[in-house]
């Protein structure tokens, strides 16, 4: 199955992204609209962060009946930490778009992004509401995935087709996110929409057997949004018979092989990011050792600056490695870098150093460490840490 990472229609929904003057920028699309034509099997998984966005909590009591039919996003305002008002705000934005797409406001979900603390104009959202139903069509997910954008360069798209239950089903999905990523559930907004007939259940099912190598293993700077919310939703207008054994499995596989590259466009688009870089962390006692290991090494800012400069600066990874708190045998400890083993067996390899350094001027490299203690491992995908993502992050206000 090949991943495509392009937009594709999905039988059942319309999309669209118009402008509705939420942001400062004139003429940037700022609100998306997704409408299945009718109420559609959906799952979703939220953020785990103590603060919440008011439209977070209303998406989460909706979800939870396993059916919506409209998914509206705007950029610019979390609308969170906005209190009544905020949650007031966030109904009666779904209420505008179900009077647009002609259903109740409990099949809407809505999502928002952008600057904590600050609400929209409701009268501006609902003008923007009339445009996107107006521009509804089947062919406008990108329009949708522009719509969402906030720090993004670009909209992140990916689509996979296979046949399932005597049908070809299409499965495509699009994120938005480039700084406050390392979610425990999602990243800050994702969506997959598949004509396949599935039902609620095996949609959670989905979900949870997706993100542990999708969404939920990617840091760009270690901190998770307020607002992060991850929805797969299914129009079962290709038609195809219920989805068991084999195909539920080939379904679960191509939902999580979207995710994760919608998941790797991210950290590819990392703010400021210059260099993609997967950290695999092997020969762990457990999973949960290898992934802290793992995450440790990814979220380290002398490490990520490391990988900015193109320094092999072995010391930083051993000590990132070193603070995750589980265990460690130096004389055992094994770390390539782009396929240059860098120390093996207690010592550094300082005539790889060189090598290594030239490896890191190419976009896209592997670390690897190797605990040799045990069978588990654990991959994370990260960026560096550059010049731009500070000055991006110092004046994302002002």
């Amino acid at each position: 199955m090949k991943i495509r990472l392009e937009p594709a229609p999905v039988r059942g929904f319309r999309f669209a992204g118009v402008c509705a003057g939420l942001r400062n920028e004139p003429g940037r699309k700022d609100l998306g609209l997704i409408a299945a034509d009718w109420p559609v099997a959906a799952a979703g998984v939220f953020t785990s962060n103590r603060v919440k966005a008011a439209p977070v909590i209303v998406s989460q009591e909706r979800i939870r009946r396993g059916q919506i039919q409209a998914v509206t996003a705007n950029s610019g305002s979390a609308n969170c930490f906005t209190g009544k008002a905020g949650l007031k705000l966030a109904r009666d934005s779904a209420a505008a778009v179900a009077k647009g797409v002609g259903c109740v406001p409990e099949l809407v979900a809505p999502c928002s992004t952008g600057v904590i603390g600050r609400v929209y104009d409701l009268a501006k959202y609902r003008a923007g509401v009339s445009d996107a139903v107006a521009a509804l069509a089947s062919d406008r997910l990108e329009d949708f995935a522009r719509a969402i954008m906030t720090t993004d360069t670009h909209p992140k798209m990916a689509t996979a087709t296979l046949k399932l239950g005597g049908a070809e089903v299409t499965i495509a999905g699009c994120a938005k996110g480039a700084g406050m990523i390392e979610p425990k559930m999602a990243t800050m907004l994702a969506f997959v929409m598949t004509d396949a007939a599935v039902k609620p259940p095996a949609l959670r099912r989905t979900l949870a057997r997706a993100l542990p190598q999708s969404f939920n293993a990617i840091t760009i700077d270690g901190d998770m949004s307020t607002n992060d919310t991850l929805l797969l939703m299914a129009s079962g207008a290709a038609g195809n018979r219920a989805l068991a054994g084999r195909d539920l499995l080939a379904f679960e596989a191509a939902v999580a092989e979207v995710s994760a590259a919608l998941a790797r466009e991210l950290v590819r688009d990392g703010e400021g990011a210059t260099k993609l870089v997967t950290i695999e962390v092997r020969g762990a006692r457990t999973h949960a050792d290898a992934d802290r290991v793992a995450r440790q090494i990814a979220n380290s800012p002398l490490v990520k600056t490391a990988f900015f400069g193109c320094d092999p600066n072995f010391g930083r990874i051993l000590m990132a490695a070193g603070k995750a708190g589980v265990a460690l045998d130096l004389d055992r400890i094994e770390v390539s870098l782009g396929g240059i083993k860098l120390a093996s067996r207690g010592a550094l390899h300082t005539n790889a150093l060189d090598a290594a350094a030239a490896r890191m001027k190419e976009s896209e490299f592997g670390l690897t460490v190797d605990l040799k203690l045990g069978k588990a491992s654990a991959r994370i995908v990260t960026c560096d840490l550059s010049f731009e993502y500070v000055k991006v992050n110092a004046e994302y206000t002002t």
